[in-house]
């Protein structure tokens, strides 16, 4: 069995369990309205999902370089599977709570084998390994909400709601996934164990943080995806203060979705010409500007905030998923993107509670956020520039 199809059975795995996460999500707020939830109870199920991801992202990378990606991605899938059957059949809250902390488990077992995967077979092109990782997740972030809506949609009654049929297509995407795992058992190589590495999970972390940059990376990296948060949260506050039709607002986060697929389909070209600290600068530059410009202008100007949110979003991501996987020691590969996982959730954790604190409009919080950005990209200028062709080869970053 090749090398490329074991890449496209990843690439597809990916994009179908994203599918099928963003399809479960938004319907377990549906189901959980079905169930009589009230707003406490939607935010303790938003909360439910991030709950263990933010436990266990680093001890899940651990058990990919001990196992292999592969069958992390394996334990994963079923995880995930089993959880969105509970979730779809719950009769009751607290059985669909406790799916939910399942859903979020599986989830993150299985983003934390993928990245590993990339990290270990890719290691002469990381930046495109990542890039491609990234693009199919965006596909399936289209495919599942919209395949999940038609089908609630199109729910005739009976004893399944609209939102248990939409979980349970949700978890059928994922669940479909399973026809790539073969591919991926054969031909996903486990990690290179060395004797010399701690066993210590505290000691690996702490030598993977004292890696010069790493901080400032991981920081930037889950300073990214808060970002992305806080602009699916505000944006709407932001349309009603201009009078900006529902619509217009899913146009509007379109045209980022398109923009930051076309940049990760290229971001390894942009890494060879420049070099990855270089492109990484950039990018987040280019996601300061936008968000700086978004709250003081009109729908015209929107468009071109969301197009600059689009590439620098877009390719901070997998760029700095690269940066993460090349400055890891050969055999600890997922435990670098557990730890990068665990540092994105404390972002997406800390950055909307602290806006929330101090901010007094959505212009406070879009400029709160460019800040932390700008700060972030600042402490990677310090860093010394790495060749253009770093892309190219598994070139360790200065210790």
């Amino acid at each position: 069995m090749t090398r490329q199809r074991g890449e496209w059975a990843l690439l597809v795995q990916a994009g179908l369990v994203l599918a099928g996460y963003t399809a479960v999500r938004p319907m377990a707020s549906y189901r959980a309205i079905e169930l009589g939830g009230d707003n406490t109870v939607i935010g303790l199920l938003a909360a439910s999902f991030s709950v263990l991801p933010l436990l266990l992202a680093y001890p899940v990378g651990r058990r990919a370089d001990q196992f292999g990606p592969a069958r992390v991605i394996v334990s994963g899938t079923v995880v995930f599977t089993v959880a969105g059957t509970l979730a779809a059949t719950a009769r009751s809250l607290p059985v669909l709570l406790g799916a939910s902390v399942l859903l979020g488990l599986g989830h993150l077992i299985c983003i934390v084998g993928q990245q590993s995967a990339v990290a270990v077979a890719r290691a002469g092109n990381l930046d495109r390994g990542f890039g491609l990782l990234t693009s199919a997740g965006a596909v399936g972030q289209i495919v599942g909400p919209v395949a999940a809506g038609f089908g609630a949609d199109a729910a005739g009654g009976g004893d399944w709601s609209a939102a248990s049929v939409g979980i349970a297509i949700g978890t059928a995407l994922c669940a479909s996934s399973v026809v790539c795992l073969r591919p991926l058992l054969r031909t996903v190589p486990r990690p290179r164990q060395r004797a010399d590495l701690p066993h210590s999970t505290s000691q690996v972390a702490k030598g993977m943080l004292g890696v010069r940059g790493m901080t400032p990376t991981l920081v930037s990296g889950g300073l990214v995806l808060a970002a992305l948060d806080l602009l699916y949260t505000f944006l709407p506050a932001w349309a009603e203060e201009r009078g900006v039709s529902v619509s217009t607002v899913g146009w509007l986060l379109a045209v980022r979705a398109v923009l930051t697929l076309l940049v990760r389909l290229a971001v390894d070209r942009v890494v060879r010409r420049v070099g990855r600290r270089t492109a990484i600068i950039l990018s987040v530059g280019l996601a300061v500007v936008g968000l700086v410009l978004l709250p003081v202008v009109g729908l015209l100007g929107a468009v071109v905030s969301m197009m600059l949110l689009g590439v620098g979003l877009g390719a901070a991501q997998p760029l700095t998923m690269a940066w993460v996987a090349e400055a890891a020691r050969p055999g600890t590969q997922g435990a670098a993107m557990g730890l990068r996982l665990t540092a994105n959730r404390l972002a997406q954790t800390a950055l909307p509670v602290g806006v929330g604190i101090v901010s007094t409009g959505v212009v406070g919080v879009f400029w709160m956020v460019a800040g932390a950005l700008a700060i972030s990209a600042g402490a990677l200028v310090r860093l010394p520039p790495d060749q253009p062709s770093a892309g190219r080869r598994n070139r360790h970053p200065p210790r």
